[in-house]
């Protein structure tokens, strides 16, 4: 994936890049975690989906490289799960897509479907797109959960 870039567009700011590290390490660990459970000879870091959400959200500390996350249980992860190194700008551009989208939109939906097209278009690159509109999207699907960051349980 050398060379590719992500849109630029207006709404995008230095802030989302720093918010975007904290999402990555989390997605870092669970594509870890994925190795270990497809048979790699990588440490089980005993990463659930529920950590990487928390880790992602800045609810849960990540915990340094290699170390297990603490908890008992643990579940199965699905293929969709999977996080790609090569996936990382796309990753990066629905997840602050979302986070312009969502203030604009008044955080009221998850307005993917409404978005997309747009999306899209700000893309670019209709071949790139076809290859990366997964990793945009699960990137949009990450900003939506972390709103539930900061509500009151």
């Amino acid at each position: 994936m050398a060379g590719t870039q992500i849109p630029k567009p207006v709404w995008y700011t230095d802030e989302d890049d720093t918010t975007w590290a904290r999402v990555k390490a989390a997605f870092r660990r669970d594509w870890q975690q994925t190795k270990h459970d497809f048979g790699s000879d990588v440490p089980d870091l005993n990463q659930q989906m529920s950590d990487t959400v928390a880790q992602a959200t800045g609810s849960k500390a990540i915990p340094p490289e290699n170390s297990v996350t603490p908890h008992a249980v643990k579940t199965q992860k699905s293929a969709s799960d999977t996080y790609r190194d090569e996936d990382e700008p796309a990753y990066r551009y629905g997840y602050s897509a979302y986070r312009h989208f969502a203030a604009e939109d008044a955080g009221e939906t998850d307005s993917w479907d409404e978005r997309q097209t747009d999306l899209q278009r700000e893309w670019d690159d209709k071949n790139e797109w076809d290859r990366r509109s997964e990793a945009v999207r699960r990137g949009w699907k990450y900003g939506y959960l972390e709103r539930f960051r900061n509500l009151p349980r």
